[in-house]
């Protein structure tokens, strides 16, 4: 079942503008330590690191709407990637405990999906909240 959906569309050199203008201010107001850390090792230009996980947080926010985005906190949500590169959100403080007081009340643990693309100077993002399979152990007799 299918409890969300986010999408967002980002021109890459709005969000280059914006960090030139504020860098380290931008950074911390908007991305969370996991991103700012990752974006500072990155050797290249980082506009489409950053402008794709301003993207992401903004279809997450939009996904999250079932409760208004009350409480939510960009750099609580953090997009980040598996060892393979498929990205992922990690949530931290209020938004964590947002997400698991909705998971108490409709007892079940919630899926978070993430795409991220790029087609220069135009980033994409698209989140999908779900219900997550339950989990059946299964016993040996």
């Amino acid at each position: 079942m299918i409890l969300g959906i986010g999408t967002d569309i980002v021109h890459s050199n709005r969000v280059k503008k914006i960090y030139d203008k504020y860098e380290s201010k931008f950074l911390e107001r908007i991305f969370g330590l996991n991103e700012i850390n990752t974006f500072n090792s990155l050797k290249q230009t980082g506009d489409l690191f950053l402008a794709k996980r301003f993207a992401g947080k903004e279809a997450t926010w939009k996904a999250l709407s079932f409760d208004r985005g009350s409480g939510l906190l960009f750099t609580e949500i953090e997009i980040l990637n598996h060892i393979n590169g498929k990205p992922y959100l990690f949530f931290s403080g209020k938004t964590k405990k947002l997400i698991s007081s909705k998971e108490r009340s409709l007892k079940a643990k919630l899926k978070f999906d993430i795409s991220l693309s790029d087609e220069p100077p135009y980033v994409l993002a698209f989140v999908i909240i779900s219900l997550a399979p339950s989990q059946k152990v299964m016993h040996k007799v």
